[in-house]
């Protein structure tokens, strides 16, 4: 399946069920590397949001298959969250709103570079986790990035944290059912090169885990300003995007690995 093409949609979208195409057979989209441990991972406080990267590493990790053409080489995951637990994330669920949105942007390999990617309509893939607060009991794997928050509560302050800092990811069933679009970067300067790929199960931690975030300075004028609502509105675009609801893998794939 190609990736589905629509032109001029900004994003973030309200993802609504109804307005969705039911896709199955896919090819299942797979995940190397963004948790096996190895190399070392960085987390900064940008002065907007957290940002993780790896380094030191004998490959980039990078997904491939799915409604993807080609294979996509992660860049770096950042988060998107609110005041409170009731909003914080950029797209909408059947217009449902979760504490957190944190996306892992990859570029496709057939660029030598992000930076050569970015603008390029089939640039990049950018894969959206919904974080939802629910009670005072932790996720111990969403917990390895929240340690190191208290480290790095000034803009551009940095901090090692476990490699395997991303294995939180790995408890969503991540071949499957999520949805995707092509829209729009939701920071400027909205570059149209994005494949979304939205995942409807949303994570879920503890209230706790995600007032951490709270805490962190904003950048530059006001070092006692937090970073808070640093997500974007829905976006209304002039004509419906055509969005794809991942259901099924393709029955040959699956029964191969069985």
């Amino acid at each position: 399946m190609a990736p589905i093409t629509t032109k001029n949609v900004q994003s973030p979208i309200a993802l609504d069920q109804r307005r969705t195409v039911i896709t199955d057979g896919v090819q299942p989209l797979e995940y190397f590397g963004h948790w096996d441990g190895l190399g070392k991972a960085s987390m900064v406080n940008t002065g907007s949001s957290v940002m993780i990267t790896f380094t030191e590493r004998p490959y980039r990790p990078f997904i491939v298959g799915g409604v993807l053409g080609n294979k996509y080489i992660f860049e770096q995951l950042h988060f998107h969250w609110g005041t409170e637990d009731g909003s914080g994330c950029e797209h909408t669920l059947e217009g449902s709103t979760y504490s957190m949105e944190a996306h892992a942007v990859h570029y496709n390999a057939k660029y030598a570079s992000f930076a050569e990617a970015v603008d390029k309509p089939d640039g990049l893939a950018v894969v959206g986790f919904f974080v939802q607060a629910y009670g005072t009991e932790d996720c111990p794997a969403f917990g390895k990035m929240v340690a190191g928050l208290r480290h790095i509560t000034q803009p551009n302050a940095r901090v090692d944290i476990d490699a395997d800092c991303l294995s939180w990811i790995g408890m969503q069933e991540l071949n499957r059912h999520y949805y995707t679009y092509r829209g729009s970067l939701t920071t400027p300067p909205y570059f149209e090169s994005v494949t979304w790929l939205v995942y409807k199960t949303p994570v879920y931690v503890s209230s706790a885990q995600v007032a951490a975030f709270r805490q962190l300075q904003a950048c530059p004028k006001d070092n006692t300003k937090k970073i808070v609502n640093n997500f974007r509105s829905v976006q209304t675009p002039e004509a419906p995007p055509a969005v794809a609801f991942v259901r099924n893998n393709h029955p040959a794939v699956v029964l191969s690995k069985l």
